[in-house]
């Protein structure tokens, strides 16, 4: 196809979602350097883009207002983005959701290349369909079909930095560094505050690991629980936003925690991650590289992709325990030769 001038990726929701899909903004760069590129986000996540340099504009979706506004004042916000995006006549839009809304939003915009996938109700709106479903992939790479259905062989996935100047800065000198992240946006994902402060004692002991906890808003009762549980074996982070944690993780050796935003955001940075998955599936959320390692308590269910779990207990992650999690990390700090097999710092 003819180089276009505009194009239009979509790409609403959580914060991990949209950390995965960068490299696909990445790959259009590529492709076609001297396109404008413009991204849709939620309000949620419009922080980890907002640097973003190979952007044009990051188009915010009021989400928040529009669940605070009564019918009248809905269809009046709702009507004033399908006209914002309409105005902008995009060449190419891709959507990377694909829910009926922005099924909706794409064909709207009346661009003569439309790329989602082929689901019921919603393959309409789309010039170049995607397969409604691609199998056991990882997010990232998946995501990375929508640019080549286009007639472009973009390479496999690689996670995107957000922030200028925040790179992972390798093994520290010191004492290993270890943030524990243990926020979880479904409960079925959340593995208990009481086993990262287990964990925390386990790593001081045996590693003389420093451990940091991070936490956002309303998870002050979880911080407040991973810290008791640790006995003074971890310490809080003070409040940061995104890019402040960003510049934290970029100083540890380890990042541990759930299926989360800030595991993509440690990712995404080049810190290590080990992640504890509860109902998601490590096939389509865990990234390539040797530095990623991830466990779960391995049950029949898993993975169910459910918000809640239903059996009593949540094995996947309560039966999860918090030695096994510890064995795990140590090998990996070993492995980049931030502790000896003894333990003790080479």
């Amino acid at each position: 196809m003819n180089s276009p001038e505009s194009i239009l990726v979509l790409r609403r929701k959580a914060i991990g979602d949209v950390l995965v899909s960068l490299a696909v903004v990445e790959a259009l760069r590529e492709r076609w350097p001297d396109a404008a590129i413009d991204f849709v986000v939620d309000e949620v996540a419009e922080e980890v883009v907002a640097e973003v340099a190979t952007l044009r504009e990051v188009l915010v979706y009021p989400a928040r207002r529009l669940r605070r506004s009564g019918s009248v004042e809905r269809l009046r916000i709702t009507r004033q983005w399908v006209q914002r995006l309409r105005s902008r006549d995009y060449e190419v839009v891709l959507d990377l959701l694909g829910t009926p809304q922005t099924a909706a939003w794409t064909w709207w915009t009346r661009a003569p290349v439309r790329v989602g996938r082929e689901r019921r109700g919603r393959g309409w709106a789309y010039t170049h369909r995607l397969p409604a479903h691609s199998g056991p992939r990882f997010a990232g790479e998946v995501f990375l079909d929508w640019v080549r259905i286009l007639g472009t062989n973009c390479g496999a996935w690689r996670p995107v930095p957000p922030f200028a100047g925040l790179r992972w800065r390798g093994p520290s000198a010191g004492r290993p560094r270890i943030l524990l992240n243990p926020s979880a946006s479904w409960p079925a994902k959340a593995w208990p505050g009481e086993h990262f402060g287990r964990l925390s004692k386990i790593l001081g002991a045996e590693v003389g690991a420093e451990v940091l906890v991070a936490w956002g808003p309303g998870e002050e009762t979880l911080r407040d629980a991973v810290c008791a549980a640790a006995g003074g074996a971890a310490e809080a982070l003070a409040p940061t936003g995104l890019r402040e944690l960003a510049a934290e993780m970029a100083r540890m050796d380890l990042v541990i925690g759930t299926d989360s935003g800030p595991k993509h955001l440690a990712v995404a940075v080049g810190t290590p991650t080990l992640t504890l998955f509860g109902s998601t599936d490590p096939r389509g959320w865990q990234p390539p590289g040797r530095i990623h390692r991830w466990l779960t308590h391995r049950i029949s269910c898993h993975p169910c992709d459910r918000l809640d779990c239903p059996i009593e207990g949540h094995p996947c992650l309560d039966d999860l325990r918090p030695e096994e999690v510890a064995e795990r990390a140590v090998t990996m700090l070993t492995a980049a030769s931030v502790v000896r097999r003894d333990g003790v710092r080479p």
